[in-house]
């Protein structure tokens, strides 16, 4: 095994090892965390996504440096989202979900091993907003199938609250009494879309689900290790391409509930359930 190679089978073991963190308690080890995360969906999927005459090395170590980098952002993401609950104001989830968003582009560019930087993506919702800069700008706009259907179950009898999705450009909805709350929680999320009841609403509350749809973006690069096989296999169905270039299928939830149940099964605390512990740490509400 030559040398390089060696290096970089290092380097897989030491991101897997970041990925079995618990309590991480200190902001160091969340930034170790999320840097190491992008870097290894990063340079895992550079080495799916390999260029025909690219090297092994090569495109493995792109990767993970534009993965950390991506990932490091989305540190600085979820960082910005603790002052909603120190300062009690929902304001800073806007600026917070612009990092979010420059982050989860730069690693799925990283997974997709694109070599450039001309595709960026926002998250509203359902809704995914891409932006290419390739000859000059075009925006295009692409409909998550998964977040819909969410969106659409917690819609039903339940109240959307306009102005908190507006401040925080996530899809809020209140009901005190619906059924999809269990264990007397104050708020639950289903992939991206927020459910909270109204007298239990603090900022913090929802400070700590806003980072469960950061943790569901975290997720996206499923998708770019996928993209050449459904491709492969959908050019040989009837289905009409342009259909597809109006869908972002969001298969990141499945991979994202499997670790979660995973996670449920290392301890009997709430929080040793690492999603958990993430969101209340970001939000304050750990003591909880």
């Amino acid at each position: 095994m030559m040398i390089r190679d060696r290096f970089n089978v290092v380097i897989v073991f030491f991101l897997l090892s970041m990925m079995t963190m618990k309590s991480q308690n200190t902001d160091f080890e969340m930034a170790a965390y999320n840097v190491g995360f992008g870097a290894l969906v990063g340079g895992v999927g550079a080495l799916i996504n390999k260029k025909p005459k690219q090297k092994l090395g090569n495109a493995f170590l792109s990767g993970v440096l534009k993965g950390s980098l991506g990932g490091y952002l989305i540190f600085e993401s979820k960082r910005t989202i603790r002052k909603i609950a120190s300062t009690e104001n929902l304001e800073y989830a806007w600026p917070a979900k612009i990092v979010n968003s420059l982050g989860t582009s730069v690693v799925e560019s990283a997974a997709r091993n694109d070599g450039n930087w001309n595709r960026w993506y926002l998250h509203i919702g359902f809704n995914r907003i891409e932006l290419g800069l390739y000859d000059k700008p075009r925006i295009k706009y692409r409909m998550m199938p998964v977040s819909f259907l969410l969106t659409a179950y917690i819609a039903f009898g339940n109240k959307f609250e306009l102005e908190k999705s507006l401040l925080t450009g996530e899809f809020i909805f209140s009901n005190e009494n619906s059924n999809i709350f269990s264990n007397d929680f104050a708020a639950v999320n289903l992939g991206n879309v927020i459910l909270y009841k109204p007298t239990q609403y603090t900022p913090d509350l929802i400070a700590h689900e806003i980072i469960h749809s950061y943790q569901y973006y975290d997720f996206n690069f499923i998708n770019t290790w996928t993209e050449r096989p459904v491709s492969k296999w959908l050019s040989k169905t009837n289905i009409n391409s342009k259909i597809l270039d109006f869908f972002y299928f969001d298969l990141n939830g499945i991979p994202l509930r499997a670790a979660y149940l995973i996670e449920n099964t290392t301890g009997p605390s709430y929080y040793d359930n690492f999603f958990e512990y993430e969101a209340g740490y970001w939000s304050n509400t750990l003591d909880r």
